[in-house]
């Protein structure tokens, strides 16, 4: 039941919408579209040597960064795990603008933390490594533990796998419960720690791949039902309910296992298209899917796509990796379903502490040419998280900003300009509350214009541009 000052509030909302309907106000949104390559900076932040005649950047040598998984944050702080040896065998850097160091050194002949981990609101979780316990910590950036996850706790789970990090300090993940494999959020308030269920193999699902989470606490993932389609992927809400976003079936026949979620409940997958078994890279919005690339482009090798994970942002921009055809080589795509962008390929030259440097390293037999080093990723600001090869053998991480205005808070953003929370983007919600626009569906349920969506502006609304 709504108060009597929300009634009222209702009203004068209505009121507003209405003079702002009859006089013609345009709801014109911060444009946010993808600039072309040349318009994007990219900014070093390690680069990693085992070569003594090659000074290493802001990492220790010997280093490397072989296959090791990036994580990005909205203010373009970067992480990612390395290995060395000597006083020390393995490590993780976190750095920021270009200035950074190995905040974690451990020193152990198995693998003590595991190649993927997850930056979210200063906070880095990583799960043990293969010859681990089965738990996860959470660091600051800094080094220093803010949380354990043993294996175990209140469900006995074990086998962490994957975390994200949320920003109120849980994470989310995949994990083993005896028999049964479960998707869990898990979470400490003081000394109580709380695991919560969301999908279960002794439930509907017979597999479940490894999940992602936003800060909403919708979490994503590929699973194998029990019955039905062979594959779904599905974006668990906040109460646990399921809502799928795509199945195999008459339009797709595989997935690739991994998915991204954004802060907005965006999910990018990789699919194969069942009608001409041409892998393809989605976008689902909520309620559509836009397929922003796929093997049909003659640039881009058809098979390179169910290798890597797609990573999405709420701006609708998706980034993948793949073979580009032209060089024989992975590199590295940026799309939003009306532009594509190759943001780094084979030979590109870019800029590094040595000097500019060409991308891309032939490691010769069946290796070949490498451009892009593990995974990437990308924030709510249109950056992007991406580690190369150089053609001297050493790898350096980087983040890549495009030169366009962005919105400074990508759910608010609705007017210019894009950095700036005031009254304009408070008459543009409005014209689009009043229009039933997607972008102004705030809160659930999905589809459905109410007061929650303006109390979820309102709150958006209230933490303005950091």
């Amino acid at each position: 039941m709504r108060s009597t000052s929300d009634t009222a509030l209702i009203a004068a909302i209505l009121i507003a919408i209405k003079t702002l309907v009859a006089a013609g106000t345009a709801a014109a949104q911060c444009d946010g579209g993808l600039p072309d390559a040349p318009d994007w900076d990219f900014q070093l932040q390690c680069r990693s040597s085992l070569d003594a005649g090659i000074v290493p950047f802001n990492l220790p040598f010997p280093s490397s960064l072989s296959s090791q998984y990036l994580a990005l944050d909205q203010d373009a702080g970067v992480a990612i795990r390395y290995f060395s040896s000597g006083a020390h065998t393995e490590g993780v850097f976190y750095g920021i603008d270009a200035v950074g160091s190995s905040i974690i050194q451990v020193s152990s002949g198995d693998s003590v933390y595991s190649t993927d981990i997850d930056l979210n609101a200063g906070m880095l979780a990583i799960a043990d490594g293969p010859f681990g316990a089965g738990g996860a910590h959470v660091f600051d950036t800094a080094g220093s533990v803010i949380q354990n996850f043993p294996a175990g706790g209140p469900q006995s789970l074990s086998g962490i796998g994957s975390p994200s990090m949320l920003a109120d300090g849980a994470i989310a993940y995949r994990a083993d419960f005896g028999f049964e494999d479960v998707i869990a959020i898990d979470e400490f308030d003081g000394p109580v720690r709380t695991q919560t269920v969301l999908a279960s193999t002794l439930g509907d699902y017979s597999f479940l791949f490894s999940p992602a989470a936003n800060d909403a606490r919708q979490v994503v993932a590929n699973t194998i039902p029990n019955v039905g389609p062979t594959r779904r992927i599905v974006r668990f809400e906040t109460d646990g309910s399921p809502t799928t976003v795509a199945q195999t079936g008459a339009t797709f026949n595989a997935f690739v296992n991994s998915t991204a979620i954004a802060s907005n409940g965006f999910v990018a997958f990789t699919a194969r298209r069942a009608a001409d078994s041409i892998w393809a890279v989605y976008l689902w919005d909520g309620a559509a899917l836009t397929e922003i690339a796929s093997g049909a482009d003659p640039d881009i090798s058809n098979g390179s796509l169910a290798n890597f994970p797609p990573v999405v942002n709420a701006l609708g921009w998706v980034a993948f990796r793949a073979t580009d055809a032209a060089n024989n080589s992975t590199a590295l795509w940026v799309g939003d379903g009306d532009t594509l962008v190759k943001l780094l390929e084979y030979g590109q030259l870019v800029p590094t502490d040595l000097g500019d440097l060409p991308a891309g390293f032939d490691f010769g037999g069946g290796t070949g040419k490498q451009t892009i080093n593990g995974v990437i990723d990308i924030n709510d600001a249109g950056q992007v998280g991406v580690a190369s090869f150089f053609r001297n053998g050493t790898i350096g991480v980087y983040v890549a900003t495009p030169n366009i205005a962005v919105p400074c808070n990508p759910v608010i953003g609705y007017a210019e300009p894009c950095d700036v929370a005031d009254f304009s983007d408070v008459v543009a919600f409005l014209i689009l509350f009043s229009e039933g626009d997607p972008a102004a569906d705030l809160a659930a349920p999905e589809g459905q214009f109410d007061f929650s969506d303006v109390i979820a502006f309102l709150t958006y609304f209230s933490k303005g541009c950091p």
